[in-house]
């Protein structure tokens, strides 16, 4: 049982209704509702009636109401005093503490699972965080106004869509000593239930994503859904990944997973991942003082990563970004010397002109005729006629054929 759950729960019965206590908890009304049935199916029983003004408490929610009250002061208590031996441990200049901000989009998608599964190896002690870029800013800064003997990390994932929110939020961290390092790029694709009209498709238009209710998860992803997509598609905000995998699997939404899923294998059985027409990209980065990225400790977290991801330097979901702490590895430039020897081999053997070959790398990156032809400076109608062309020589009919196509040569 999710304390969300409970939390919704406490804002009806003390807002009286659904749409004022979903108004005050940043949430659709569809979504509160969604709660509140999820913790009526947990429970057993039924919480509300509703009346003609609103919603009232049944005898089960009467009866429970205080227990809710009491579970929820209970989290309140814990996380005060998780940050009271926080604040004890750097009073006794715990060595090599680490303070790691987690970006919520990576933490669910398991983007970075062997930081987490190697961070014991690494440091004598670590705290995971798990927020959004504002709260990974405000964090970062607060930390260093208090001047605490530890070392403080930050983990963002700037969406396209946000590029002047981003620009601002950097400035702030610049402005005080931090530095930003990007670590990769991806971009968004669509998990759908396995037997809709959608898994069929080579890939999603907005009208078709607008035709199912989405499932997101809080934080940076809702505010990006909400502006290309609308407020009124957000079924449901739920930071828990599984449940949303496993609403999806039973049809009643649809939901929004970072490319980089594929590889970390983080899905659920009867769905389908599906790229989109146009889809918006998002830049995984760390940032800290200068003096943290070049510690010892930071350095040998950073060559796990590195000796992990080198191994899908030449996947068509990620895209390393060079930078210095990614190109600390021999074995990555020889991944990407890989990749561009494969790419050379793909022309070849399909007989694609110059011009296409450009186009290859890109579309395999998943980028659509649009971005594609921003970044060649060229028309987006010529780009498209060279797809067409690709796809043509290479006897597919989508650029996910064309990917498989291409991992088949990796074999």
């Amino acid at each position: 049982m999710q304390t969300t759950y409970l939390k919704h729960f406490v804002d009806v019965a003390e807002k009286g209704s659904i749409g004022a206590a979903a108004a005050a908890d940043f949430i659709s009304p569809q979504g509160m509702s969604r709660s509140i049935s999820v913790l009526e199916s947990e429970l057993g029983c039924t919480l509300f009636s509703k009346k003609p003004n609103g919603m009232a408490l049944t005898r089960f929610g009467e009866a429970l109401l205080d227990d809710a009250k009491e579970i929820l002061a209970l989290e309140q208590e814990m996380k005060a005093r998780v940050a009271r031996i926080q604040s004890s441990d750097l009073e006794n200049g715990t060595s090599d503490l680490l303070l790691l901000y987690l970006n919520n989009i990576a933490f669910d998608a398991a983007l970075f699972s062997p930081l987490t599964d190697s961070i014991e190896e690494a440091f004598a002690s670590a705290r995971f965080f798990q927020c959004d870029n504002e709260e990974i800013a405000d964090s970062l800064l607060a930390a260093d106004e208090a001047q605490q003997d530890a070392l403080a990390l930050g983990l963002l994932c700037l969406f396209s869509t946000d590029t002047e929110r981003n620009s601002e939020l950097l400035e702030r961290l610049y402005a005080r000593g931090f530095a930003f390092q990007p670590y990769l790029e991806s971009y968004d694709e669509v998990m759908v239930p396995a037997d809709s009209d959608l898994a069929s498709k080579t890939s999603l238009s907005k009208s078709d994503i607008l035709s199912y209710p989405l499932i997101v998860s809080g934080g940076d992803i809702q505010r990006v859904c909400e502006k290309v997509f609308g407020k009124a598609s957000i079924y449901m905000v739920t930071a828990d990944s599984l449940f949303r995998y496993q609403v999806v699997q039973k049809g009643q939404a649809i939901t929004v997973v970072p490319a980089f899923h594929h590889i970390v294998d983080s899905g659920a059985q009867g769905t389908v991942v599906v790229p989109m027409k146009e889809p918006y990209y998002l830049e995984v980065g760390f940032v800290a003082k200068r003096e943290v990225m070049e510690s010892p400790v930071v350095k040998r977290l950073f060559a796990k990563l590195n000796a992990y991801y080198s191994k899908f330097a030449s996947s068509p979901y990620i895209s390393l970004v060079p930078s210095e702490i990614t190109s600390v590895s021999a074995e990555e430039a020889r991944s990407a010397s890989t990749m561009d020897s494969l790419c050379k081999r793909f022309c070849g053997k399909y007989k694609l002109s110059q011009r296409e070959g450009e186009i290859l790398v890109p579309l395999l990156a998943g980028k659509t005729a649009r971005p594609i032809a921003e970044e060649l400076s060229v028309g987006t109608a010529t780009v498209k006629s060279h797809i067409y062309s690709i796809y043509k020589k290479a006897g597919v009919h989508s650029q996910k054929d064309l990917m498989t196509l291409f991992r088949e040569m990796e074999v």
